[in-house]
């Protein structure tokens, strides 16, 4: 039985802490707007570099024919899409750390309504920079530049053979969507008029996207017309139309599929443990009905026959517990899942030793009340 509660703790502290994570994070700034943002799905099959500046370029001019969108920008982020990531480490001096790698146009703050804290977006003067300029978060900044300004300075790649120039600051940006984490993350230049910027174009073009700011009141026949439009010009290239209130929905629902299926199995092993737990607690109540029958018939109050199969059942599930958050204090102790903040951790012990404790008491409720209506002359009858 203490096994059982043991395991059960630890599977609801594993629960409540995803739980608790998700839903500290649904409160917290996305960074950016989705709302009237669609976007086009670029994918080309030739290797002909000139050939695919050309295309882009038609097509860039196609969408500034359009009264109903009013910006456009290309972007490489991965939103929404919480299980892809495109990660790189950044180093300066002997200190590293992994981050969140993003690709954006000039008119992305435009088109997504991203606020600038410090320094400024990517413009014109990029396309002579020796450096790659970058566009960092604020927890980046936190990690490499506690206090200090981050702009114009740099970090590299490891073997110093690259250098990222930080042109700018921005806040949050939670490109998997709500229920996602704060990332370090940093945005490198797309660009047809820079040649670094067209490289990258060209060198990466895994979920190559042109997001569209869109007038309220779009409807789908603009979105049907824009798509046969770019489908015309690019007609070698596979192109689909989404919009990002679907993606944020369907993100959603990703992010929900681990916590859904951990939370099914924690909730048969509490119902185990609860039928288990019950079972025993009647189990002894009822083998010691001459014992307590005695009590009784020695003046016990009812009060504290029921005080004491309460107890042995509370007893019993903090032997359990105390086995079971042996492991479940290791998670904060040795940063198990990075990501999760120690506070998260916390909250769920607290969380998951207030249930198991409340489902003992739910259990022992009617087999301690039971034990209180004995009656000690019948009980000391059947005993002898």
């Amino acid at each position: 039985m203490i096994l059982g509660i043991s395991i059960s703790f630890f599977v609801l502290f594993i629960v409540s802490s995803i739980i608790n994570y998700n839903i500290t994070n649904y409160f917290k700034p996305l960074g950016y707007e989705y709302e009237d943002v669609w976007y086009l799905t670029l994918d080309w099959k030739s290797s002909d570099s000139l050939q695919i500046e050309s295309t882009l370029a038609q097509i860039e001019n196609a969408l500034k024919t359009y009264p109903e969108i009013e910006e456009f920008s290309y972007c490489r982020s991965l939103l929404f899409t919480p299980m892809a990531s495109n990660n790189t480490f950044y180093h300066l001096g002997d200190h590293n750390s992994r981050i969140e790698r993003m690709y954006a146009g000039d008119q992305l703050p435009d088109v997504l309504g991203i606020d600038i804290l410090q320094g400024r977006w990517f413009d014109e003067r990029d396309n002579v920079e020796h450096d790659t300029p970058i566009v960092i978060t604020q927890l980046l900044a936190d990690e490499f530049f506690l206090n200090e300004n981050p702009i114009g300075k740099k970090l590299t790649d490891g073997q110093g053979e690259k250098f990222y120039k930080v042109i700018g600051l921005i806040g949050e940006f939670r490109n998997g969507g709500e229920l996602t984490g704060s990332k370090r993350a940093s945005f490198e230049r797309f660009s047809l008029n820079s040649e670094p910027g067209l490289k990258r174009i060209l060198s990466d073009k895994m979920l190559f996207r042109i997001l569209m700011k869109m007038r309220s009141g779009s409807d789908s026949g603009v979105e049907e017309k824009i798509l046969m439009h770019t489908s015309a010009i690019a007609k070698e290239w596979t192109i689909k139309s989404n919009r990002l209130e679907d993606a944020r929905s369907s993100a959603r629902k990703q992010s929900l599929i681990i916590p859904v299926i951990i939370g099914v199995i924690c909730a048969f092993l509490l119902i185990n443990v609860a039928l288990g737990l019950f079972g025993v607690i009647w189990y002894n109540t009822h083998r010691r009905k001459a014992e307590i029958g005695l009590r009784r018939a020695m003046g016990a109050h009812r009060s504290l026959i029921y005080i004491q199969i309460m107890g042995e059942a509370l007893v019993l599930s903090l032997f359990g517990i105390f086995i079971g958050g042996f492991f479940a204090i290791q998670f904060p102790v040795l940063k198990v899942i990075p990501f999760i903040s120690d506070m998260v951790y916390y909250m769920s012990f607290i969380l998951s030793v207030a249930v198991i404790l409340l489902l003992t008491v739910v259990c022992a409720l009617y087999p301690s009340r039971l034990a209180t209506h004995i009656q000690p002359a019948l009980a000391l009858h059947e005993e002898g």
